[in-house]
């Protein structure tokens, strides 16, 4: 019922404008003039201290972005944690956030990442989509799968080896890891994280509304992960909290039961919600359990 509940303002609009209505929900962007990273107030969603980054360990970037079938460029700006002159001998993490707001909002998330193994010991690369903070244009299905290649193509450029690189996908950032680590052949990732992902925009109508409408009434977008999954064959990690009651964890489990690669493993997560994961877990534990995984042969 909870998903009923927080949908019933889209379906109302559904009624009356269709389809293209839950497109432009689907990406609740905001706009910057300028990034505050560290200065950011995250709120609830702040990590401890010593997990903050100094302000000389961090470079902002820009990166071009091209609309593959009109031809017009975007551009769209990243942030990399860590010593760019050394991209060619180190591991990199690349980590796409969610669904809302910017980079900011999931800065704490890759101030994290920066601690793992040790710190600032792997470089961690994330972007801000069309739309999102300082990012132009306005985001689409299609321009996340872009906007993740002209990230790629400046890691590439910048020397980075595909077997020393990961992809980490937040909640919406898991449809372009999946797409990308799938079908983009020139730079395959070693392995890839999942963190609270969607099955399917069919799966999200159809489990979560408890209404019988076909998803190709209410929007254009697919974001099939649970199928494209099907096609990658090395190591998938999973995470997913079990009352997450965004995007909820039965999604997870198809893409998890789906993945017929090497090697596969599970996090469920008692007790937490779709964001708040590592906290639950408790930092040191949840960095624990993603080294295991990263440093697995």
């Amino acid at each position: 019922m909870k998903y009923f509940i927080k949908l019933v303002p889209i379906i109302a609009l559904l009624v009356g404008c269709k389809k293209l209505t839950l497109d432009k929900v689907a990406f609740p962007s905001t706009k910057l003039e300028a990034y505050q990273f560290e200065n950011y107030d995250a709120g609830e969603g702040a990590v401890p201290i010593e997990y903050a980054i100094q302000s000389d360990k961090y470079t902002l970037i820009n990166m071009v972005s091209t609309d593959k079938s009109s031809g017009e460029q975007y551009t769209i700006y990243g942030v990399y944690i860590g010593d760019i002159s050394t991209i060619k001998d180190d591991t990199v993490i690349m980590y796409c956030h969610g669904q809302s707001l910017h980079m900011d909002a999931y800065w704490p998330r890759a101030s994290l990442l920066a601690n793992l193994i040790e710190k600032y010991n792997y470089g961690i690369f994330m972007m801000d989509y069309r739309g999102y903070g300082m990012s132009d244009g306005e985001s689409s299905e299609q321009g996340l799968y872009e906007d993740v290649d002209a990230s790629i193509n400046w890691l590439i450029d910048h020397g980075a080896k595909a077997e020393q690189t990961f992809y980490y996908g937040f909640s919406l950032g898991c449809i372009p890891v999946i797409d990308r680590a799938v079908y983009r052949s020139d730079f395959k990732p070693s392995k890839i994280i999942l963190e609270s992902p969607l099955a399917s925009v069919a799966n999200l109508t159809q489990s979560s509304l408890l209404l019988d409408i076909d998803p190709d009434y209410m929007t254009t977008l697919e974001f099939n992960n649970a199928e494209k999954i099907k096609s990658w064959g090395s190591d998938l990690l999973w995470i997913h909290g079990k009352e997450d009651d965004y995007i909820a964890i039965e999604n997870g489990e198809l893409i998890y039961s789906n993945h017929n690669g090497t090697y596969k493993e599970a996090i469920r997560v008692p007790k937490a919600n779709h964001s708040d994961i590592p906290a639950v877990l408790g930092y040191e534990t949840y960095l624990n359990k993603l080294e295991n995984f990263i440093l697995r042969d």
